[in-house]
């Protein structure tokens, strides 16, 4: 049996690091030396020369300069320092800490990879407990059995990865600064009852790895320090806890729906947009043009985006899978507002509880689908079979079942939220400026590639925010909102739907494959 204590961490090393024949520095000297650096104007190494013909003890120095900075709130001494792990553990860390805006991740994508029964991971508080452990058991190996099903029946990886827990194993690598370290410390501190236990392990593992590497004071310091960090979007946090989100959502039970959207048009803007135009139409007629100035289009949509960036700005507040969210929060430049998991997963059970019969049964009314798809994921294959829908919902149902189980047994809400599957809908709010309208969010979730619930969301959020544009008189935007390969001309990926064609008439297979192999040459 699997539990969450048996998270394995390996540490890859931290920066900034500095080995000459000298000696060495720690990343926590060198940061502390840069600090002075940013009132003297000398080097590093002339400020070390100095320290030591004046006989002060380097660390003493070191500690008054994180005491007079870091410790009063100078941000820039703990953005500095990174640290990159990997890890083996549940999926769990995936959803608790990719969503942060300073660091970076890749973590092993349900969308690619299998899970068996052996993947099922046991919250200690549940291996402990006889009967709960049986419960928790039963219930992942009817999620594990019906995802099996699907997949065999012909049903993409897409809509069936809807089906399982995050209570399974899962690998990933992480990058995060220091002042993302401490922003998870004082994250869990306030949510510790809430927030997987796994975090608890991994931070204790992480505090010992930043002592060992001359970081543990420069830690301590911005944990202490009398200065807020920039939050990042958490859902396991206090589900009594109100938030806008779910004042908004009280509000709406449709979406996903625009909430507001702002647009400041001016001339130089459209004089920009007119100009990016003229140059796409004049690339798009051939390949050799689109192989030689592609790098132009990107370049200059950027830079639109750059100088005009504040111009526009939605809200769009959606009801998601969490396994939609998963991708959802990745995109760290749309800030987002999140509900707790906890909240959505009492709100849902709820819901499907009242429909037990019926689904036992299989008798369900369109009506009652409609009120089920506000609970959890109804993907369109599953749902336009009635052998799938019911063997999918049987495994749901018994899922959010053993859930209410476990908290029966005493089970904190943590640790049982390891069976709820990954269909589970969550409320969030999120924000979407030019860039990510033009060049980054949309762009990307348009694209057949795209997660397909993430993508039927995408276009409902963009028939709103176009109508919107109509109505605004803005409407000449509408024709910039594209996918990717409107942008370039060309197809990115390995394999080809040539939507394309709709803006370069010739592309064809033989072309695609062209402009992949002089991706593939500009690298060697």
């Amino acid at each position: 049996m699997k539990t969450t204590s048996s998270l394995k961490v390996k540490f890859l090393g931290v920066i900034p690091r500095l080995e000459e024949k000298s000696g060495k520095l720690s990343p926590e000297q060198i940061v502390s030396l840069s600090a002075l650096l940013t009132f003297k104007g000398e080097s590093i190494k002339k400020i070390l020369d100095d320290i030591k013909k004046e006989g002060t003890d380097l660390n003493s120095k070191v500690k008054t300069v994180i005491i007079k900075s870091a410790l009063r709130g100078h941000a820039s001494m703990a953005t500095t320092p990174a640290i990159a792990f990997s890890y083996e553990a549940t999926k769990f860390l995936d959803s608790a800490l990719t969503g942060i805006y300073f660091g970076s991740a890749l973590m092993a994508s349900g969308r690619r990879t299998n899970t068996t029964v052996k993947d099922i991971i046991f919250p200690e508080s549940i291996a402990k407990n006889q009967k709960a452990a049986k419960i928790y058991q039963e219930a992942s190996e009817k999620l594990i059995q019906t995802y099996d099903f699907l997949l065999k029946s012909g049903v993409q990886k897409d809509e069936t990865s809807k089906t399982l827990q995050y209570g399974i194993y899962g690998t990933g690598l992480m990058v995060l600064p220091l002042e993302s370290l401490v922003a998870i410390k004082r994250e869990y501190e306030r949510e510790k009852e809430w927030m997987p236990e796994e975090i608890g392990t991994l931070i204790k593992q992480i505090e010992k790895y930043l002592d060992k590497e001359g970081l543990g004071k420069l830690y301590q310091s911005r944990f202490y320090a009398p200065r807020n960090i920039y939050s990042y979007p958490n859902i396991f946090k206090n589900p009594k806890d109100i938030n806008l989100t779910r004042e908004l959502r009280e509000k709406n039970r449709k979406v996903p729906k625009v909430i507001s959207l702002e647009i400041n048009p001016t001339l130089g803007f459209r004089n920009r947009l007119k100009k990016l135009e003229e140059l796409q139409n004049t690339v798009f007629k051939s390949g050799k043009s689109i192989e030689s100035q592609y790098q132009n289009l990107i370049s200059e949509r950027g830079s639109i985006c750059r100088d005009y960036n504040a111009l526009f700005n939605v809200k769009i507040l959606s009801s998601v899978p969490w396994r939609v969210w998963g991708d959802k929060k990745r995109h760290r430049t749309c800030p987002q507002i999140v509900e707790s998991v906890y909240f959505c997963a009492e709100k849902s059970a709820k819901i499907l509880n009242s429909l037990r019969l019926k689904i036992k049964e299989r008798k369900l009314t369109k009506k009652e689908l409609s009120s089920i798809e506000q609970a959890i994921s109804l993907p369109p294959t599953i749902l336009s079979n009635n052998e799938y829908l019911y063997r999918y919902l049987e495994a749901v149902l018994n899922a959010f079942s053993a859930y209410n189980k476990l908290l029966k047994l005493g089970i904190k809400p943590r640790d049982a939220v390891f069976i709820i599957p990954r269909g589970l809908k969550i409320d969030v709010l999120q924000e979407f400026n030019l860039y990510n309208l033009l060049v980054g969010y949309y762009p990307l979730r348009l694209c057949r590639t795209a997660e397909e619930e993430l993508r039927r969301n995408t276009f409902e959020e963009i028939g709103q925010i176009k109508k919107i544009l109509r109505e605004k008189k803005c409407e000449w935007l509408n024709r910039f909102i594209v996918p990717k390969c409107y942008i370039t001309g060309f197809c990115p990926e390995e394999k080809t739907c040539l939507n394309v064609k709709h803006v370069v008439r010739d592309y064809d297979l033989e072309m695609h494959k062209k402009m992949l192999k002089m991706l593939e040459e500009k690298i060697k």
